[in-house]
């Protein structure tokens, strides 16, 4: 499990006062509203105080970088937050600790591949499973019986579906 996860994207300066345009791949900028820090690397040696995170305007400002000119320095960058600083409700998972978990059929029980990659689709996340045939399944509860780090993602299939 990585300790550090990627938060978004830095985008460009917004007003005099070192404020960021925000590029949040979370559920949304709330989700990180109670961090006190975002680093500048994926192991956590580099460091951003958060000021100020605005969830309504998906905005940042950083301690030291309270003006225009040095924020524009940060345009571009990739952030991480720190796992730790982040606490989830039971039952809810990082995406990240769910890629490569196996994927069951919730009724049989046989196995039917790995789970490569959640998407962020229109109406909900879609996971994309890979084994003897590939399948993109909407994570709602229709279709996801359960998810567990532990044992894997369960899930009723529809019959003929898969590639």
């Amino acid at each position: 499990m990585r300790r550090f996860l990627e938060a978004g994207r830095l985008n460009s300066p917004r007003g005099l006062k070192g404020e960021l345009r925000f590029d949040c791949w979370c559920d949304d900028v709330a989700f990180l509203s109670g961090v006190r820090y975002l680093y500048l690397d994926s192991e956590g040696k580099r460091p951003l105080e958060v000021k100020e995170l605005r969830e309504h305007l998906s905005t940042v400002i950083f301690v030291g970088y309270e003006d225009r000119l040095s924020a524009a320095a940060l345009t571009g960058r990739t952030v991480w937050f720190d796992r730790n600083d982040i606490t989830l409700p039971d039952g809810v998972f990082f995406n990240d600790d769910l890629i490569g978990l196996k994927v069951f059929d919730a009724v049989s029980g046989e196995e039917k591949g790995r789970l490569t990659k959640i998407e962020q689709g229109v109406a909900s996340d879609l996971y994309y499973i890979e084994g003897e045939k590939k399948y993109i399944i909407p994570a709602v509860g229709e279709f996801i019986k359960s998810v567990d780090p532990e044992k894997g993602v369960f899930i009723r299939f529809i019959d003929g579906a898969g590639e």
